[in-house]
């Protein structure tokens, strides 16, 4: 089990507003102490789902209903976890994360503000401790979409806690997509192509970087974050190549690793005019298909 401080982080998941609108809660690693304190009991609490208790790979899934081990949603989880593992280049990890679901948005909203009366309303969010990874969501009909989003930050923590913001959002924005989208997030494509024809936005990746609050990222920046990592994994083997040889300097030195905007800067192999290509994968994903 990595090390880590005793509260890192706890990451929320986006919810839409509007057909393309993305709302991104902020991220809690400046909690203080007291509330700290406040979010700890949940562990224990008798208020989490407990009916059922399914058993899928790196996952305890707790449920307040009848959950079989073959549903096509666990099956579905349980395969993320090879997918995560293969495409980014990391390792697989045996440290559980919790997934605990509520059969409706009613007792997850009561749970939610008992024991996060500070976390703003949202149909899921991903919490890590220094002794647990966690997922919580409400059964609803966007249920697989939150849930691959947040069990994916799970995977990704389990092997690499100190995974910088924009990365790790960018990795479960194209991990939150079903798998035979092959990591394509229509509504960001559809959202940077608009402000592309607007011209209102320019890809700028050390803006990304420089960025250690979820709470300062706009829908632009989750947007460019995902497109970045779609961008990497899925249009050359040589830069999907450079991203996984970039986590696995991330997971062996942390914040002394050099970032991902300096690394492909340098790199021969990379397009001289970075901001271009990314402009340029943009409009070919929004291109009509012929």
């Amino acid at each position: 089990m990595p090390n880590r401080a005793p509260f890192l982080a706890a990451l929320l998941a986006i919810a839409a507003a509007g057909c393309a609108r993305v709302v991104v809660a902020p991220t809690w690693s400046s909690l203080n102490g007291a509330a700290v304190a406040a979010v700890a009991p949940w562990a224990r609490s008798a208020d989490l789902p407990s009916r059922s208790e399914v058993a899928a790979g790196q996952l305890l899934i707790h449920a307040d209903f009848p959950l079989a081990v073959q549903h096509r949603l666990v099956r579905e989880l349980e395969t993320l976890r090879i997918d995560v593992s293969q495409t980014l280049g990391l390792p697989v990890s045996d440290e559980p994360v919790h997934l605990y679901l509520f059969d409706n948005t009613k007792r997850y909203d009561a749970f939610v503000s008992r024991h996060f009366p500070a976390f703003p309303h949202r149909r899921a969010f991903f919490i890590e401790t220094d002794t647990t990874l966690a997922v919580f969501a409400a059964w609803q009909e966007r249920v697989a979409e939150d849930l691959r989003h947040e069990t994916t930050h799970g995977y990704v923590h389990a092997v690499m806690p100190g995974i910088p913001l924009w990365l790790d959002e960018g990795i479960a924005e194209f991990f939150e997509v079903p798998r035979s989208e092959q990591g394509v997030h229509a509504a960001h494509v559809a959202h940077l192509a608009g402000r592309l024809i607007e011209g209102t936005w320019q890809p700028d990746l050390g803006r990304l970087e420089a960025i250690t609050s979820a709470g300062a990222f706009t829908q632009d920046h989750y947007a460019e974050a995902w497109c970045w990592t779609h961008w990497l994994l899925r249009t050359t083997a040589e830069r999907r190549r450079l991203l996984q040889d970039h986590l696995t300097d991330v997971r062996r030195e942390g914040p002394a690793a050099l970032p991902l905007s300096l690394r492909l800067r340098h790199d021969p192999a990379m397009p001289a005019d970075l901001a271009g290509a990314l402009r340029a994968h943009v409009e070919s994903l929004a291109r009509p298909a012929e």
